[in-house]
């Protein structure tokens, strides 16, 4: 056990339907949660990630500014798979955990109000708690349009969407369309149409809100 008084972060997911899921597909779900994991923790090496079942997800984040990102990530790659692939995600960001090997087996506040708050989404797919109440209520009604915005994504939008996440850089439309290996008039069309200019300044706005938190 290595307790930490540090504010982390962490990201719980299940799958919408998974049981609908062929085993080629689900697979190809398994690859893909695999891969997203793999990206997270390239972006900072002390976070983990636990898997449970196949259809359940668990990321622990230490560069709790990153959090809302690698949220987005979860979603938009996961749906970029097809019309099959749908994800619920609760994340939460709090003080005091006590962290072990096994990231199914750690404790704290983070992992409570994320895993409770997953048990609550029914129809809609995107949650944040904090306890810090302030940062809480700043982000709510915003993160409910995001998760309206999210929800209506379809998988070549969020296919185009995905690299500009991944660099948390922005890339022109020419080297979006070469990555993607598209046409640039389909890389433009679907970017447009996936509303990424409000996404990307919510993003950057959670990381100054974030940035500027003082913990007791």
């Amino acid at each position: 056990m290595e307790p930490t008084y540090n504010p982390i972060a962490v990201i719980s997911g299940d799958i919408v339907s998974s049981t609908k899921l062929t085993s080629d597909q689900f697979e190809q779900l398994l690859e893909r949660i695999k891969e997203i994991q793999k990206w997270i923790t390239e972006g900072y090496s002390s976070n983990a990630h636990s898997i449970e079942r196949g259809d359940e997800f668990q990321t622990v984040v230490h560069d709790i500014e990153n959090a809302l990102r690698y949220t987005i990530i979860y979603r938009v790659g996961i749906k970029a798979l097809g019309k099959a692939f749908e994800s619920r995600i609760s994340f939460a960001i709090a003080s005091n955990a006590d962290l072990r090997e096994s990231v199914s087996e750690s404790m704290g506040d983070a992992f409570v109000l994320s895993g409770r708050g997953l048990k609550t989404l029914k129809n809609d797919r995107l949650l944040f708690n904090s306890d810090s109440i302030e940062l809480t209520e700043h982000f709510d009604l915003l993160l409910k349009y995001l998760d309206r915005q999210l929800t209506d994504l379809t998988s070549c939008q969020c296919e185009v969407m995905l690299p500009m996440l991944r660099t948390n850089e922005g890339l022109s439309i020419s080297a979006l369309a070469k990555q993607l290996n598209v046409a640039t008039a389909t890389a433009s069309k679907s970017f447009k149409a996936s509303g990424w200019p409000l996404i990307s300044e919510l993003n950057g706005r959670f990381i100054n809100q974030v940035a500027g938190l003082k913990y007791v």
